[in-house]
């Protein structure tokens, strides 16, 4: 998820682990991705996920990929 020297984002991969701060634990862009998916499916507007800023970034950098 980081620049590489040449300034272009690297790809990110569905199995790039990371540490959610927002869950405080480790987790896939996968399982990233599904707990948000799942929350604004169900209408969980309230939910960690929904509201999360570092999954907005991950889907984002999905989004430009």
């Amino acid at each position: 998820m980081n620049d590489n020297d040449d300034g272009k984002k690297s790809q990110i991969k569905m199995e790039t682990p990371f540490y959610c701060r927002t869950m405080q634990a480790d987790m896939s862009v996968r399982r990233c991705l599904d707990l948000f998916v799942e929350a604004n499916a169900f209408g969980f507007k309230d939910s960690a996920c929904f509201k999360c800023i570092e999954g907005q970034k991950i889907r984002q950098l999905l989004a430009h990929d």
